[in-house]
């Protein structure tokens, strides 16, 4: 099947006029940043000798001063896991499981001194000499970080492994029991057998790095140097322990929406005193030498005194799962985890959004209300129902944005924004639910893409498949049809190609983010000129926008901290909202205006 909106691809001057060109000189300005309040989405943090913070947020090993201030954010490339910061505050090591390894970051400027070889590994972390410590299902190993020299310490599995914020002890989990060792020599100080199994979870050394409470399955035990364990919580469903220098811990435990925790007896585990934590529930973390706690809360960070009675909290932001624009306003819309919407910041009062995607001038929403969901729309702020989407668990919009299509694994409908009624239907059984589905500007015909397999045409007015209409041998990922009928199809490995309409040999093609990497596809502007593209480098993320008529890219954003959730044009197409910060900004949400 042959598509055709306009002539065949003639000569580069006749695809320039067909398709328009973007401004000579285009730019990307600095970008005005949004940070929205909610689930911050930082996952580990440790202080520093200063009182600073090293925090994992996202894709990046941020470096916070004490008053929370952002000091440096080194992009690690894949979200920031298993953090161990050295003793003296220089260093930081960071897992990344997928590529089974270990890298360790000079945090002075964020250059990687050391990435080593850790396929499997349970747990990783810097010593007091600056050693790694990497355990897994070949035992425990110290590595030199700078001629990779390696000593194996013993050969028994590990199945996980935290090293204390001095690098003199670590906890290391075993099949069935739970281990406190000196990081030297593996010499085992203390240790618990489990009649049960007994996964480790958090792990929270003392201040004089001899001692950890740890959770082990439904257990919260104290190890001590020297001593035998002792249970401090029997059973809990989420805990977490700190022990302090009296010879109490401090744990959080149960529901954790209470913003409680609970001074504890080491030996006994006797309840002595609960503690309201003003501002919210924290999950303890560390324990300074001079008494300082560092604790994680469902907004951010904060440091103080044991119970954090005066704490001084460090507000992160939240990273959004989706977004798009207001087009009443032209201001952010944050799609949240767990599907609150913000809009310029302020939260808006309407049902669980599943999915947000603004094109042209209309934003559309996927709602859950009830035990169905409903397709809406948002203007001025407010959101208002368009149809039922019963059972439909995703969205997409076309270009024009006049109409959506919603679909789960078993069928898909079109519904006309103009009528609010279903316009099309298709019926496609195991093939849907997983898919990127894309709806063609003048809705007549959907493009699937499966996670696996070929995908197809479909045309809506009859059922009828086709293949799609790409070069020979290359599968495609996602595609974005402009309003002028050119085909951005991204393959799996994130080469994307752009194809004349009606023809099937690609005209151009650009690099871009593999799709699985990415929550938002390319998107092309309303005014057909620029497709933008999510891209990623040594450096970290952006978003190139690439000229629809040669394929070029002619203009960058600056450098951001993670993959866009969202991208979203306004609709003069002069400027451009991402679901992403700049590297060097805490931010949710970034607006970049083009220039000439």
């Amino acid at each position: 099947m042959t598509f055709r909106v306009g002539v065949p691809f003639r000569s580069a001057a006749l695809l320039t006029a067909l398709l328009g060109t973007a401004a000579a000189g285009l730019g990307v300005g600095p970008g005005s940043g949004l940070s929205v309040p909610g689930p911050s989405g930082v996952t580990e943090a440790r202080l520093t000798p200063e009182a600073g913070v090293v925090a994992c947020l996202g894709e990046r090993l941020l470096v916070l001063t004490p008053s929370g201030s952002l000091l440096r954010a080194v992009p690690t490339g894949t979200p920031c896991a298993g953090l161990s910061v050295s003793a003296d505050g220089r260093a930081a090591l960071t897992r990344d499981d997928a590529a089974g390894t270990v890298t360790v970051w000079r945090l002075a400027d964020g250059v990687t001194t050391a990435r080593l070889s850790a396929p499997q590994a349970a747990g990783a972390g810097l010593t007091a000499d600056g050693a790694v410590l990497i355990g897994g299902p070949r035992g425990l190993e110290r590595v030199d970080p700078v001629t990779s020299g390696r000593r194996t310490l013993d050969s028994a599995p590990v199945t996980a492994l935290v090293t204390s914020p001095d690098g003199t002890h670590a906890v290391v989990g075993r099949p069935g029991r739970v281990q406190f060792i000196e990081t030297t020599g593996a010499a085992v100080r203390s240790g618990h057998t489990c009649d049960d199994p007994c996964p480790v979870g958090t792990v929270g050394f003392g201040a004089d790095g001899l001692s950890a409470a740890v959770q082990a399955g439904p257990q919260l035990i104290a190890l001590r140097a020297g001593f035998p364990s002792t249970v401090v919580v029997r059973e809990g469903r989420t805990l977490a322990g700190l022990p302090q220098r009296d010879g109490s811990v401090l744990t959080l435990e149960g529901d954790t929406r209470t913003g409680e925790v609970v001074r504890r007896d080491l030996l006994t585990g006797r309840r002595e005193r609960i503690l309201t934590v003003p501002g919210g529930p924290l999950r303890p973390v560390q324990i300074s030498a001079t008494g300082d706690m560092l604790g994680v809360g469902a907004a951010g960070l904060a440091v103080g005194p044991a119970g954090w009675a005066t704490a001084r909290r460090l507000p992160l932001p939240t990273l959004t799962a989706g977004g798009g624009t207001d087009p009443a306003t032209g201001q952010p819309v944050a799609l949240l985890p767990g599907g609150g919407l913000s809009v310029a910041g302020t939260f808006l009062t309407a049902p669980p959004a599943m999915a947000v995607q603004t094109m042209n001038r209309a934003t559309w929403l996927l709602v859950t209300e009830g035990s169905g969901t409903n397709l809406a729309q948002l203007d001025g702020g407010k959101v208002r129902t368009v149809a039922p989407a019963g059972p439909a668990t995703h969205l997409s919009v076309n270009h024009w944005g006049n109409a959506a299509v919603t679909w789960n694994d078993e069928r898909l409908s079109v519904v006309s924004q103009k009528t609010g009624k279903v316009t099309a239907t298709l019926r496609a059984p195991g093939q849907l639910g997983a898919a990127r589905v894309t709806l063609s500007p003048d809705t007549t015909r959907v493009f699937v893409l499966p996670p696996q397999g070929d995908g197809f045409v479909a045309l809506l007015a009859n059922g009828k498949r086709f293949a799609l209409p790409t070069a020979p041998g290359r599968r495609a990922a996602d595609v974005q049809i402009s309003g002028r009928g050119v085909l951005a199809f991204t393959a799996p490995d994130g080469t994307t190609d752009l194809y004349q309409p009606g023809n099937r040999v690609p005209y151009a093609t650009v690099r871009a983010a593999p799709p699985a990497r990415t929550l938002s596809p390319a998107r092309f502007s309303p005014d057909s000129a620029l497709l933008a593209v999510p891209a990623h480098d040594e450096r970290g993320w952006r978003v190139d926008l690439v000229n629809a008529a040669t394929g070029r890219v002619d203009a960058r954003t600056p450098v951001l901290a993670d993959p866009p959730s969202f991208i979203a044009w306004a609709a003069d197409s002069r400027a451009l909202t991402v679901g992403a910060s700049r590297l060097d900004r805490l931010d949710s949400v970034t607006v970049f205006p083009l220039t000439d």
